[in-house]
């Protein structure tokens, strides 16, 4: 992220695609966690129960798009990079019906021969994710009995923080992973994309969650140092 890009060698170094919508996965990932920040922020003070009631539904549906789809983000980007180096056919045959977290190392060594650390931050931040998108997408419901729970109270602050970290920690994945690509594969190669200035001119990073950017590039460059 800092100084000449990273290239790091690869089958092809150009393609021609189609279908792949890992790009628009990013921005709506993006876009609802501000849109979430935003209603968080909003001051409700003057607002009734019920408008209350309405804003808190707003900033859960915001946060719940923002999860699945970084979630989808990183798992189209991972298989629009192996189809093209690995070739479709190759990938559905043996890759596409692979866990979203196995595909991300296994992948890269297949097609370069390097691979993520899995002790690192940002594959603990995708092992985050795809557990946050997973309890999402298979939701169940469960019989309750408001009497077998000794402080209900407690009991739906311990839930409701455990979806705020869920939250706050989806887009923190994909900037984690972004990031970290580009010292594994490289700025031209990075599967979902680069977040570097310096390669990528025009990238542009909401005011609302830009100390989050800097502070998953500081993680990264840490652990790169």
């Amino acid at each position: 992220m800092k100084g000449e890009p990273i290239y790091v060698e690869h089958p092809r170094d150009s393609y021609s695609r189609m279908g792949g919508l890992q790009y628009v996965y990013f921005e709506i990932a993006q876009e609802e966690y501000v849109k979430c920040l935003d209603v968080e922020a909003f001051d409700d003070g003057d607002l009734d129960e019920g408008e209350k009631t309405e804003l808190f539904y707003k900033a859960t549906g915001h946060a719940v798009k923002a999860i699945v789809f970084s979630a989808l983000c990183v798992e189209a980007s991972i298989n629009n990079y192996a189809g093209i180096h690995l070739g479709d056919s190759y990938c559905e045959n043996h890759l596409y019906s692979m866990d979203v977290i196995s595909k991300w190392v296994v992948i890269p060594k297949l097609v370069c021969g390097k691979s993520i650390d899995k002790s690192g931050p940002a594959f603990g931040a995708l092992k985050r994710l795809i557990k946050a998108r997973n309890k999402l997408v298979h939701n169940k419901s469960q019989e309750f009995d408001p009497t077998s729970i000794s402080d209900l109270g407690q009991y739906l602050e311990k839930r409701d923080k455990a979806f705020k970290d869920d939250f706050e920690s989806s887009l923190r994945a994909l900037y984690l992973m972004c990031m970290e690509m580009d010292f594994v594969l490289g700025q031209m190669h990075n599967p979902i994309r680069t977040l570097d200035k310096e390669f990528n001119p025009c990238l542009d990073i909401p005011k609302q969650v830009k100390p989050l950017f800097d502070e998953c590039k500081n993680i990264i460059l840490k652990n790169h140092s």
